[in-house]
Protein backbone atom coordinates (compact mmCIF):
# COMPACT_ATOMS: atom_id res chain seq x y z
CA UNK A 1 0.00 0.00 0.00
CA UNK A 2 3.07 2.29 0.60
CA UNK A 3 4.89 1.56 -2.26
CA UNK A 4 1.31 2.65 -4.21
CA UNK A 5 0.85 5.82 -2.01
CA UNK A 6 4.48 6.41 -3.24
CA UNK A 7 4.35 6.15 -7.04
CA UNK A 8 0.92 8.21 -7.01
CA UNK A 9 2.89 10.98 -4.96
CA UNK A 10 5.18 10.78 -7.76
CA UNK A 11 3.33 10.65 -10.67
CA UNK A 12 1.51 13.92 -8.82
CA UNK A 13 4.18 15.54 -8.11
CA UNK A 14 5.40 14.71 -12.06
CA UNK A 15 2.65 16.44 -13.40
CA UNK A 16 2.65 19.72 -10.93
CA UNK A 17 6.13 20.01 -12.14
CA UNK A 18 5.01 19.70 -15.82
CA UNK A 19 2.21 21.57 -15.79
CA UNK A 20 3.96 24.71 -17.36
CA UNK A 21 4.97 23.13 -20.29
CA UNK A 22 1.78 21.58 -21.24
CA UNK A 23 -0.14 24.98 -20.57
CA UNK A 24 2.49 26.51 -22.81
CA UNK A 25 1.56 23.77 -25.24
CA UNK A 26 -1.99 24.63 -25.02
CA UNK A 27 -2.14 27.94 -25.48
CA UNK A 28 1.01 28.63 -26.99
CA UNK A 29 0.82 25.95 -29.87
CA UNK A 30 -2.43 23.53 -30.01
CA UNK A 31 -4.95 26.73 -30.10
CA UNK A 32 -3.59 28.65 -32.33
CA UNK A 33 -3.04 26.08 -34.81
CA UNK A 34 -6.62 25.29 -34.80
CA UNK A 35 -7.31 28.92 -34.53
CA UNK A 36 -5.46 29.23 -38.14
CA UNK A 37 -7.56 26.29 -38.99
CA UNK A 38 -10.55 27.90 -38.26
CA UNK A 39 -9.63 31.45 -40.11
CA UNK A 40 -8.58 29.12 -43.35
CA UNK A 41 -12.29 28.20 -43.61
CA UNK A 42 -13.52 31.94 -43.57
CA UNK A 43 -12.98 34.89 -45.87
CA UNK A 44 -12.04 37.85 -43.06
CA UNK A 45 -9.92 40.98 -43.36
CA UNK A 46 -9.53 41.16 -39.03
CA UNK A 47 -11.25 44.37 -39.84
CA UNK A 48 -15.09 43.10 -39.83
CA UNK A 49 -16.71 40.12 -39.00
CA UNK A 50 -15.36 36.57 -40.50
CA UNK A 51 -17.82 35.05 -43.30
CA UNK A 52 -17.86 31.44 -43.50
CA UNK A 53 -16.98 30.22 -46.98
CA UNK A 54 -15.35 26.43 -46.14
CA UNK A 55 -12.67 25.58 -48.55
CA UNK A 56 -12.87 28.40 -50.92
CA UNK A 57 -9.41 29.34 -49.93
CA UNK A 58 -8.07 25.87 -50.40
CA UNK A 59 -9.19 25.67 -53.52
CA UNK A 60 -8.21 29.11 -54.61
CA UNK A 61 -4.75 28.43 -54.12
CA UNK A 62 -4.58 25.56 -56.80
CA UNK A 63 -6.89 27.52 -59.16
CA UNK A 64 -6.55 30.77 -59.20
CA UNK A 65 -3.80 32.04 -57.05
CA UNK A 66 -0.63 32.84 -59.39
CA UNK A 67 1.46 33.51 -56.96
CA UNK A 68 0.94 30.18 -54.86
CA UNK A 69 3.44 27.61 -57.57
CA UNK A 70 5.77 30.57 -57.51
CA UNK A 71 6.41 30.63 -54.22
CA UNK A 72 6.65 26.76 -53.89
CA UNK A 73 9.53 26.51 -56.17
CA UNK A 74 11.41 29.43 -54.64
CA UNK A 75 10.75 27.87 -51.21
CA UNK A 76 12.00 24.68 -52.54
CA UNK A 77 14.83 26.28 -54.16
CA UNK A 78 16.04 28.30 -51.08
CA UNK A 79 16.08 25.29 -49.13
CA UNK A 80 17.41 22.61 -50.97
CA UNK A 81 19.89 25.28 -51.85
CA UNK A 82 20.90 26.63 -48.74
CA UNK A 83 20.90 23.29 -46.73
CA UNK A 84 23.01 21.12 -48.89
CA UNK A 85 25.47 24.02 -49.54
CA UNK A 86 25.13 24.60 -45.88
CA UNK A 87 26.12 21.16 -45.24
CA UNK A 88 28.87 20.99 -47.36
CA UNK A 89 30.77 24.24 -46.32
CA UNK A 90 30.16 23.30 -42.65
CA UNK A 91 31.09 19.63 -42.65
CA UNK A 92 34.52 20.93 -44.71
CA UNK A 93 35.33 23.66 -42.29
CA UNK A 94 34.74 21.22 -39.34
CA UNK A 95 37.32 19.05 -40.79
CA UNK A 96 39.54 21.71 -41.11
CA UNK A 97 39.32 22.96 -37.49
CA UNK A 98 39.37 19.65 -36.10
CA UNK A 99 43.01 19.55 -37.40
CA UNK A 100 45.95 20.58 -34.89
CA UNK A 101 46.25 23.95 -36.52
CA UNK A 102 47.66 27.07 -35.08
CA UNK A 103 45.31 29.16 -33.20
CA UNK A 104 42.25 26.53 -33.87
CA UNK A 105 40.43 28.33 -31.09
CA UNK A 106 40.50 31.25 -32.59
CA UNK A 107 39.54 29.88 -36.49
CA UNK A 108 36.66 28.18 -34.37
CA UNK A 109 35.49 31.69 -32.83
CA UNK A 110 35.77 33.18 -36.19
CA UNK A 111 33.46 30.64 -38.05
CA UNK A 112 31.05 30.27 -35.35
CA UNK A 113 30.57 34.84 -35.11
CA UNK A 114 28.54 34.90 -38.20
CA UNK A 115 25.51 32.49 -36.26
CA UNK A 116 24.74 35.02 -33.32
CA UNK A 117 24.74 38.20 -35.56
CA UNK A 118 21.26 38.60 -35.78
CA UNK A 119 20.16 38.05 -39.00
CA UNK A 120 17.88 41.51 -40.00
CA UNK A 121 21.61 43.22 -39.36
CA UNK A 122 23.77 40.71 -41.10
CA UNK A 123 20.76 40.90 -44.42
CA UNK A 124 21.33 45.04 -44.21
CA UNK A 125 25.60 44.11 -44.33
CA UNK A 126 25.20 41.62 -47.00
CA UNK A 127 22.82 43.95 -48.88
CA UNK A 128 25.35 47.06 -48.99
CA UNK A 129 27.98 44.18 -49.67
CA UNK A 130 25.79 42.95 -53.41
CA UNK A 131 25.16 46.98 -53.90
CA UNK A 132 25.02 46.86 -57.76
CA UNK A 133 27.32 50.05 -58.08
CA UNK A 134 29.44 50.59 -54.78
CA UNK A 135 29.55 47.24 -53.27
CA UNK A 136 32.50 45.54 -52.12
CA UNK A 137 31.75 42.48 -54.39
CA UNK A 138 31.53 44.45 -57.45
CA UNK A 139 34.44 46.30 -56.88
CA UNK A 140 36.66 43.07 -56.11
CA UNK A 141 34.71 42.14 -59.41
CA UNK A 142 36.00 44.69 -61.09
CA UNK A 143 39.64 44.47 -60.02
CA UNK A 144 39.57 40.84 -61.59
CA UNK A 145 37.86 42.75 -64.67
CA UNK A 146 34.75 41.18 -64.41
CA UNK A 147 31.76 43.21 -65.38
CA UNK A 148 29.52 44.24 -62.12
CA UNK A 149 26.51 42.10 -61.09
CA UNK A 150 23.09 42.88 -60.20
CA UNK A 151 23.36 40.50 -57.25
CA UNK A 152 19.72 41.18 -55.83
CA UNK A 153 18.02 42.65 -59.22
CA UNK A 154 18.25 39.80 -61.62
CA UNK A 155 16.43 36.69 -61.29
CA UNK A 156 19.71 34.64 -62.20
CA UNK A 157 21.33 36.04 -59.36
CA UNK A 158 18.99 36.93 -56.11
CA UNK A 159 18.18 33.43 -55.05
CA UNK A 160 22.08 32.46 -54.85
CA UNK A 161 22.55 35.40 -53.26
CA UNK A 162 20.11 35.06 -50.61
CA UNK A 163 21.20 31.54 -50.03
CA UNK A 164 24.97 32.40 -49.72
CA UNK A 165 23.89 34.83 -46.67
CA UNK A 166 22.29 31.53 -45.36
CA UNK A 167 25.50 29.45 -45.79
CA UNK A 168 27.51 32.39 -44.19
CA UNK A 169 25.57 31.77 -40.88
CA UNK A 170 26.05 28.18 -40.68
CA UNK A 171 27.96 28.40 -37.30
CA UNK A 172 26.37 26.28 -35.49
CA UNK A 173 26.14 23.23 -37.81
CA UNK A 174 30.03 23.38 -37.61
CA UNK A 175 29.94 23.68 -33.84
CA UNK A 176 27.62 20.39 -34.09
CA UNK A 177 29.74 18.72 -36.63
CA UNK A 178 33.31 19.92 -34.95
CA UNK A 179 31.73 17.95 -31.79
CA UNK A 180 30.64 14.57 -33.33
CA UNK A 181 33.99 14.62 -35.45
CA UNK A 182 35.62 14.93 -31.62
CA UNK A 183 33.52 11.78 -30.69
CA UNK A 184 35.04 9.35 -33.45
CA UNK A 185 37.18 6.74 -31.91
CA UNK A 186 40.61 7.41 -32.85
CA UNK A 187 40.98 3.65 -32.53
CA UNK A 188 39.42 2.74 -35.70
CA UNK A 189 41.54 5.63 -37.96
CA UNK A 190 44.65 3.96 -36.18
CA UNK A 191 43.66 0.64 -37.26
CA UNK A 192 43.11 2.25 -40.73
CA UNK A 193 46.63 3.50 -40.76
CA UNK A 194 47.78 0.38 -39.58
CA UNK A 195 45.93 -1.45 -42.84
CA UNK A 196 47.54 0.85 -44.85
CA UNK A 197 44.66 3.13 -45.36
CA UNK A 198 45.00 6.65 -46.38
CA UNK A 199 42.67 10.05 -45.99
CA UNK A 200 40.18 9.08 -47.88
CA UNK A 201 39.69 5.43 -46.80
CA UNK A 202 39.20 7.10 -43.28
CA UNK A 203 37.05 9.54 -44.41
CA UNK A 204 34.83 6.92 -46.38
CA UNK A 205 34.65 3.94 -44.04
CA UNK A 206 34.82 5.39 -40.56
CA UNK A 207 34.06 9.17 -40.44
CA UNK A 208 31.52 9.65 -42.45
CA UNK A 209 29.66 6.12 -41.20
CA UNK A 210 29.76 7.32 -37.86
CA UNK A 211 28.81 10.79 -38.84
CA UNK A 212 25.55 10.12 -40.73
CA UNK A 213 23.64 10.56 -37.32
CA UNK A 214 24.75 13.69 -37.43
CA UNK A 215 24.38 14.74 -40.44
CA UNK A 216 20.93 13.50 -40.53
CA UNK A 217 20.10 15.75 -37.45
CA UNK A 218 21.41 19.17 -39.03
CA UNK A 219 20.34 17.74 -42.37
CA UNK A 220 16.77 17.79 -40.65
CA UNK A 221 17.40 21.15 -38.57
CA UNK A 222 18.35 23.01 -40.78
CA UNK A 223 15.80 21.88 -43.48
CA UNK A 224 12.87 22.79 -41.57
CA UNK A 225 14.48 26.27 -40.56
CA UNK A 226 15.51 27.12 -44.42
CA UNK A 227 11.48 25.99 -45.51
CA UNK A 228 10.70 28.88 -42.84
CA UNK A 229 12.91 31.58 -44.23
CA UNK A 230 11.85 35.20 -44.13
CA UNK A 231 14.17 37.58 -42.99
CA UNK A 232 16.37 37.64 -46.14
CA UNK A 233 13.70 37.97 -48.51
CA UNK A 234 11.90 40.56 -46.30
CA UNK A 235 15.05 42.72 -45.84
CA UNK A 236 16.70 42.29 -49.42
CA UNK A 237 14.00 41.67 -52.15
CA UNK A 238 10.61 42.07 -50.75
CA UNK A 239 10.13 38.40 -52.72
CA UNK A 240 11.56 39.81 -56.17
CA UNK A 241 12.75 40.21 -58.89
CA UNK A 242 9.45 38.88 -60.51
CA UNK A 243 8.90 36.35 -57.75
CA UNK A 244 12.18 34.72 -58.16
CA UNK A 245 12.09 34.87 -54.23
CA UNK A 246 9.02 34.78 -53.03
CA UNK A 247 9.09 32.48 -50.20
CA UNK A 248 6.09 30.96 -48.29
CA UNK A 249 6.57 32.63 -45.29
CA UNK A 250 7.02 35.68 -47.06
CA UNK A 251 3.92 34.80 -48.80
CA UNK A 252 1.83 34.23 -45.79
CA UNK A 253 2.65 37.64 -44.60
CA UNK A 254 2.29 39.52 -47.23
CA UNK A 255 -1.05 37.82 -47.68
CA UNK A 256 -1.94 38.20 -44.14
CA UNK A 257 -0.59 41.80 -42.57
CA UNK A 258 -0.32 43.77 -45.90
CA UNK A 259 -3.41 42.59 -48.08
CA UNK A 260 -5.33 41.94 -45.14
CA UNK A 261 -6.36 38.36 -46.63
CA UNK A 262 -6.15 36.13 -43.15
CA UNK A 263 -8.11 33.50 -44.10
CA UNK A 264 -6.19 33.06 -47.66
CA UNK A 265 -2.80 33.84 -45.29
CA UNK A 266 -3.75 31.08 -42.94
CA UNK A 267 -4.88 28.63 -45.70
CA UNK A 268 -1.73 28.76 -46.99
CA UNK A 269 0.05 28.22 -43.23
CA UNK A 270 -1.94 25.20 -42.48
CA UNK A 271 -0.78 23.86 -45.89
CA UNK A 272 2.38 24.72 -45.60
CA UNK A 273 2.23 23.40 -42.27
CA UNK A 274 0.81 19.55 -43.30
CA UNK A 275 3.85 19.73 -46.10
CA UNK A 276 6.61 20.53 -43.52
CA UNK A 277 5.49 17.57 -41.30
CA UNK A 278 4.95 15.15 -44.11
CA UNK A 279 8.40 15.52 -45.08
CA UNK A 280 9.46 15.77 -41.75
CA UNK A 281 7.93 12.23 -41.44
CA UNK A 282 9.78 10.82 -44.22
CA UNK A 283 13.13 12.04 -43.69
CA UNK A 284 12.78 10.35 -40.40
CA UNK A 285 11.44 6.80 -42.00
CA UNK A 286 14.12 6.70 -44.59
CA UNK A 287 16.37 7.47 -42.27
CA UNK A 288 17.47 4.04 -41.24
CA UNK A 289 18.69 3.68 -44.77
CA UNK A 290 21.75 5.82 -44.53
CA UNK A 291 22.13 6.83 -41.16
CA UNK A 292 24.32 4.30 -39.11
CA UNK A 293 26.26 3.88 -35.42
CA UNK A 294 29.21 2.53 -33.88
CA UNK A 295 28.23 -1.00 -33.84
CA UNK A 296 27.04 -1.15 -37.11
CA UNK A 297 30.50 0.02 -38.64
CA UNK A 298 32.13 -2.38 -40.79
Amino acid sequence: MRINQWKRSNVITAYLFLTPAILGLLFYTFLPLLGVMGISLTEWSGLEPPTFIGLENYLNLFTTDCYFQKSVVATLYFALGAVITGLIYSFSMALLLNRNIPGRGIWRSVFFLPYIVPIIGSSIIWSWMYEANFGVINYLLNLLGWDKIQWLQDEKFAMPSIIMIMVWMSGNLIVIFLAGLQGVPKTYLEAVEVDGGNFWHKFRHITLPLMSPIIFYNFLMSLIANLQGFVPAYALTKGGPSDSTLLMVYLIYREGFMRNNFGHASALSVLFFLFIAVLTGFIFATSRLWTFYESEVR
